[in-house]
């Protein structure tokens, strides 16, 4: 029987070309900082072949597994931070933190960020293209509540450091979806492995460090999935409208939502009950934005996703669009091309399969895989699925198997 555990070698393969790839220092590389990081992760190894009382084991585990979490990501991303200060807005960051930054200053000076445009603001020298210009110039594409909760991070962060970077509110978000997924889990073992995955996921990290925000909309969702584990389904509406108002790749959510609620209740006025919440709370959130104008909005959160508008999203990635375009069906990358045929062909009858699927397996880990399986579908028929997309539904799935079964 090997002493060594799954957890152990698990986090020093994550950890290890982490710390190799991504800059951990704000100036030269900080090999006393590699040195403590070594030695946590020997620590860690080493409680694997002592014989330790098992709960002192696995309080010392989770102790130095924060502690290395707190470590490497926290310098990483503080790192990152300091030193886009220190040279250039665009330097090693997503756009859609400069966008974000730039929309949250429109918004607080009363100015609509989703019929403002971005050419004076930093967004416009950020190198999307030798050829093309960015069309996110033209369209801010997150919902609200992405610049909403950014906002009391952006006056706090502006008085004590004179900046503020969108990534404060994505890390703040990113920790306190791993508290809770400590909360969550139970069974000590299952616990750091999924700790360890959810933090050092190496299809999702480098994204979120450069802000990608993903996790800034999963953090919501989780909080959702973590009330409805507890079976109060009437407050986890609010958290679930919240991820809604963040960012659309968690829309494909809903039917299996509404599906599952119905299922538990079985009876409509309950289930229409415990929609409630979120009804109210996704309205609340977007409605003024879209009563402050309504093609703007449309056309920046929908619209553009499909390319039916002038500067509309180009297709990309890896996806069916692609190979549209490779065979010379799509002549130009961005014209109009009616995706939402694919979408529907094959979405709808993958809906059914799958919502009959989670009738019968009537648990929130169920309602986690099955939507991420039709999320996957439905990007792959879409017009674009990049990269961060393929992270994102790694997190999904990696969150549905540790997901507790109802009985835990």
């Amino acid at each position: 029987m090997k002493n060594i555990k799954l957890d152990s070698v698990l986090l020093f393969a994550l950890v290890v070309p982490f710390v190799m790839m991504y800059r951990i220092g704000p100036n030269d590389t900080p090999y006393w900082l590699f040195g403590l990081i070594f030695l946590g992760l020997l620590s860690y190894l080493s409680l694997d072949i002592f014989k330790l009382k098992e709960n002192i084991y696995f309080k010392l585990k989770q102790l130095i597994l924060w502690i290395l979490i707190f470590g490497v990501i926290g310098s990483a991303i503080f790192s990152a931070i300091v030193v886009r200060h220190r040279t250039h807005p665009v330097y090693m960051i997503h756009d859609i933190i400069i966008q974000q930054e730039a929309a949250v200053r429109f918004l607080l000076h009363g100015r609509n960020p989703y019929a403002a445009t971005y050419f004076d603001t930093p967004l416009a020298v950020w190198n999307y293209s030798d050829k093309d210009t960015n069309p996110a110039i033209y369209h801010f594409v997150m919902q609200p509540f992405y610049l909403i909760f950014a906002i009391p991070f952006y006056l706090v962060s502006n008085r004590l450091f004179g900046f503020f970077d969108g990534r404060m509110p994505l890390f703040f978000l990113f920790f306190a979806m791993l508290f809770l997924a400590g909360k969550l889990i139970k069974d000590k073992s299952k616990r750091l492995l999924f700790i360890i995955l959810l933090a050092f996921n190496p299809a999702m990290l480098g994204y979120t460090l450069e802000g990608r925000s993903d996790i800034f909309m999963f953090a919501f969702l989780f909080l959702g999935f973590y009330l409805m584990q507890a079976k109060k389904h009437f407050l986890a509406g609010i958290p679930i409208a919240l991820s809604f108002a963040v960012k659309q790749s968690v829309w494909p959510l809903l039917p299996f939502y509404i599906a599952f609620l119905f299922f538990k209740n079985k009876n409509i006025r309950k289930t229409l009950k415990d929609l409630s919440p979120f009804i109210i709370t996704f309205t609340a959130i977007i409605l003024p934005f879209f009563l402050w104008d309504s093609k703007a909005f449309l056309d920046s959160t929908v619209f553009y996703l499909s390319g039916n508008i002038a500067h509309g999203y180009p297709i990309s990635g890896y996806g069916l669009g692609m190979i549209l375009s490779q065979m010379g069906i799509i002549k130009d990358a961005n014209q109009y091309y009616p995706f939402q045929i694919w979408q529907i062909a094959v979405g709808i009858p993958l809906a059914i399969i799958l919502i009959r699927n989670l009738k019968n397996n009537l648990t929130v880990n169920r309602l986690i895989l099955v939507y991420g399986i039709f999320l996957f579908v439905f990007w792959y028929f879409s017009r674009y699925v990049n990269n961060s997309h393929l992270g994102y539904l790694s997190l999904v799935f990696i969150t549905a198997y540790f997901w507790p079964d109802a009985d835990e």
